[in-house]
């Protein structure tokens, strides 16, 4: 709170004010998704969803260096109505099937997974949220950051391209087969109420630190606070978060590399629940205007009741005005005997300024061994998916 109390009076001191006017921007963005997917009985393919995004800033320079900003994000979607947030039900498992994994009276919700098998399945409809909302002071001493927004453990992710911006193989914000479980971003506060420090890039390198005071709330992305009949809900409470992330420019290969190490510990507040840590990393390389490939893996603790483990490797490669785009991922959660892998290859354009394309197949497959059983459950979505985001651009000074 002292070092918080210095600098903003710091900012506001007499001689620290400028006549730069205060700079705002103001961005809209609208993705759709469609796709033709194969129909199981236990998992239900939507065919068409999207999102809708407002964001601002207003931004202002002082003589001394130090710049204030405030930024804010309103975002509305349509999900997969079984996994909003990410979290929820992959399959349909009622309690009273033969192919489901015999949990007793209460199935268990992975502590980083956010994934269950028991309990009813959900259907959430459109939702909209106030994503973020946050004051950044920045100054030669690095960034401050206070309010409703990511940690360092999510901002610092760093990984393999993907052609498909929300429809992804990894941590995906809209997922129209429904079966995706693979996560490497090290996301566990999602946008919870926060304070984040980033210090100055030394040779490429900066360290980072966020504090969460609670955890526990229901966002776009990320969903850490479910209540559902039939389901063990881990309480999460306080998360610290830490990272290294550093990025490089080799200039006789005409490679920049970036890489990236972070470390969370949530607290979870009911038993037989523990404390969560989790540990992510992930690296890419990258030739501007030509390729790049990157890998990114994860690994927690998962509340205790068996670990959680992603990892996804992807690429893309310019052909011209288009990228192509592979990518695969696979997960385990221990807890729930789940395994799961997806996959996607897609091409991509801007059409425009405003207009990007992006067309190509996936596929999302996950696995349930039976306790008790020598045989698995095995459910399969592939077919063919369509983006298109449209982004308008506004600009003003005040």
């Amino acid at each position: 709170m002292r070092v918080l109390f210095f600098i903003l009076s710091a900012c506001v001191a007499p001689s620290a004010i400028a006549d730069e006017p205060i700079e705002w921007n103001a961005e809209t963005e609208l993705t759709l998704v469609a796709g033709a997917f194969s129909d199981e009985a236990r998992a239900e393919p939507r065919s068409g969803m999207g999102e809708l995004s407002l964001s601002a800033e207003a931004s202002k320079l002082f003589d001394n260096g130090v710049e204030i900003s405030l930024n804010g994000t309103f975002r509305a979607q349509t999900d997969h109505p079984r996994r909003a947030g990410f979290a929820g039900q992959p399959v349909s498992c009622p309690a009273t099937s033969a192919e489901c994994p015999a949990f007793g009276v209460f199935a268990p919700r992975g502590g980083f997974s956010r994934l269950t098998l028991g309990g009813p399945a959900p259907d959430m409809g459109g939702r909209g949220s106030l994503e973020s909302i946050y004051l950044t002071v920045d100054g030669g001493w690095g960034e401050l950051t206070l309010g409703r927004d990511t940690g360092v453990a999510n901002r610092f992710y760093e990984g393999g391209r993907t052609v498909f911006r929300l429809a992804s193989s990894s941590d995906p914000i809209l997922d129209p087969t429904g079966l995706v479980t693979s996560r490497t971003r090290n996301d566990i506060s999602s946008t919870a109420e926060k304070v984040s420090y980033t210090t100055p890039r030394i040779l490429g390198v900066r360290a980072g630190v966020s504090v969460t005071p609670d955890a526990s709330v229901r966002r776009l992305d990320l969903t850490t606070n479910t209540n559902t009949l039939g389901v063990l809900e881990p309480e999460l409470g306080q998360v610290v978060e830490a990272g290294l992330q550093g990025s490089r420019l080799l200039r006789d290969a005409d490679l920049r590399v970036r890489g990236s190490l972070t470390y969370s510990r949530a607290e979870i507040e009911r038993a037989p629940y523990s404390d969560m840590d989790t540990v992510a990393f992930g690296f890419e390389v990258e030739r501007r205007d030509v390729f790049s490939l990157g890998v990114s893996g994860l690994n927690s603790s998962n509340g205790g009741l068996g670990d959680y483990n992603s990892l996804a490797i992807g690429g893309a490669y310019e052909l011209g005005a288009w990228s192509l785009g592979a990518d695969i991922a696979v997960s385990e959660d221990e807890s729930l005997n789940l395994e799961g892998q997806s996959f996607s290859l897609g091409l991509s354009r801007d059409l425009n300024e405003v207009i990007s394309l992006t067309i190509g197949y996936q596929s999302a497959e996950i696995t349930t061994p039976l306790p008790g059983f020598v045989n698995e459950t095995d459910t399969k979505q592939e077919g063919v998916l369509l983006e298109v985001r449209i982004r308008p651009d506004f600009n003003r000074s005040s």
